[in-house]
């Protein structure tokens, strides 16, 4: 499974005719596209040069609209960037020029009204089809407006009329990514390193994209770069650290993460899979400190997965200190329903208060009553506590969820077995089995059918 929290920042629209204003960045998380792209030379390189117009796809301005954009120019360099959008809004001229509409909408996008600034881009296209940055700067809109389908069409037909960017086939490469179209994301975000090989955004696109077409190793090898280029910016270490656990290689995951975490810059939930790796390890110690660091914020708490992925691992190991001191990090004001189900289990399974962990297995299940995880556990206790006919009910009620499924037939058979009932027990393996058809669990089959032809 993977823990990393996609986003996307978006830069400035490009080409103000006239008009020198730097790009300025946009607050975001870095994955696939960080804040740090657009002060990237190649990014500003590129923005400069959409200045130039080209008859054959932007419209021709004329002598009054030269005069007006000329105007606009001076608002912006002394900082009047309202009075511009108002002076360019109300004139006339605007109403019939499909350029000016356009500025129109790269001034409503600078200042944050892109409802605004997709309307002024649509109009612009309205009035000239085949104007190539109003095609790009609507689709940064929709982009920003994660509305990523609309942004892939304007995107493509940029592309049609010419637009040979990085930036706009590595947006490209973002919408196909978002939509797991991971051959055609690989083609547009390596189309994007043609003329910004050393980007770090296209790299950890493209590592994106090797991870979930198997090419794991190559993946890495890029993300490494990467995270050389940007070692303050965490996100890049922690796919990468995915990366190495879908390898089966826990140490170097916790190696990845090692570094952004003693940068102080590793957010709260990785932190966590940190200290589920140190603990695994039998690094408790380590372990400990990485769980004080994520909860160490009052503003900024793990989310509720990484918490129960730790509870699972120190339940393993039987830690019951641990799991008490993380459900009661854990706890807040609002009911939240997994971490209810893991304090009933740990109040079974630590045997620090089993009447009170049925209780609350009760309450959930009644509160659901389709529920397959809080029906399991209330059932594994009513096996093992010698009521196995009340178990039986609720392991096959279990069994209707989906997600408890194949773990209820697998309990069903247990349950089967320990009452010598070998032919449900086999029942019950063979439903398990057409769900996940494991080689252990053919194996386990294999034998009961042995002691059932036995028996008989």
């Amino acid at each position: 499974m993977s823990y990393l929290f996609n986003c996307i920042s978006i830069p400035l629209v490009s080409g103000f005719w006239f008009l020198t204003t730097a790009p300025q960045a946009h607050s975001a998380e870095p994955l696939p596209l960080s804040t740090s792209y657009w002060k990237d030379p190649a990014f500003l390189k590129s923005f400069n040069g959409s200045y130039r117009i080209e008859a054959r796809i932007e419209p021709n301005l004329t002598t009054e609209e030269r005069g007006l954009l000329v105007e606009i120019q001076k608002l912006m360099a002394e900082g009047k960037r309202t009075a511009a959008l108002e002076k360019l809004a109300s004139s006339k001229l605007t109403a019939d020029s499909a350029a000016l509409t356009f500025n129109l909408g790269n001034l409503y996008f600078e200042t944050g009204e892109a409802e605004k600034a997709i309307d002024a881009y649509k109009t612009a296209l309205e009035k000239y089809p085949s104007f190539r940055r109003a095609h790009h700067n609507l689709a940064l809109a929709y982009v920003r407006e994660n509305d990523l389908e609309k942004a892939l069409t304007h995107l493509t037909e940029a592309i049609r009329l010419g637009d040979s960017e990085g930036t706009t086939y590595g947006l490209l490469g973002y919408c196909r990514l978002a939509r797991e179209e991971y051959a055609s994301a690989l083609q547009a975000y390596r189309l994007a390193q043609i003329t910004e090989p050393d980007v770090a955004e296209w790299k950890a696109g493209i590592a994106q994209c090797l991870q979930n077409l198997d090419e794991k190793t190559e993946a890495i090898a890029l993300l490494e770069e990467v995270v050389r280029q940007r070692p303050f910016e965490a996100s890049y270490s922690v796919l990468k650290a995915n990366i190495h656990l879908d390898l089966n290689q826990p140490e170097l995951a916790a190696k990845a993460l090692e570094l952004p975490y003693r940068l102080k810059i590793l957010a709260p939930d990785p932190t966590l899979l940190l200290a589920d790796l140190h603990l695994r390890a039998d690094r408790k110690p380590s372990a400990i400190s990485a769980i004080e660091t994520a909860f160490s914020s009052a503003e900024n708490k793990p989310t509720t997965q990484p918490i129960l992925r730790l509870i699972g691992t120190a339940t393993t190991l039987a830690d019951w200190p641990l799991v008490k001191d993380l459900l009661e990090k854990a706890e807040t004001e609002d009911s939240d329903r997994p971490l209810e189900l893991a304090k009933a289990r740990y109040l079974i399974e630590s045997d620090e208060d089993p009447t009170a962990g049925v209780e609350i297995l009760r309450t959930l299940t009644k509160e659901d009553p389709t529920e397959g995880q809080a029906l399991l556990a209330l059932a594994k206790h009513l096996a093992a506590t010698a009521q196995p006919e009340t178990a039986e009910l609720i392991f096959e009620r279990a069994a209707t969820d989906p997600a408890a499924a194949y773990e209820a037939h697998i309990e069903l058979a247990r349950l089967h077995v320990s009452q010598t009932r070998y032919a449900d027990a086999l029942k019950a393996a063979d439903a398990a089995l057409a769900l996940n058809p494991s080689e252990s669990l053919r194996t386990y089959r294999e034998a009961l059918q042995t002691t059932l032809t036995a028996s008989q």
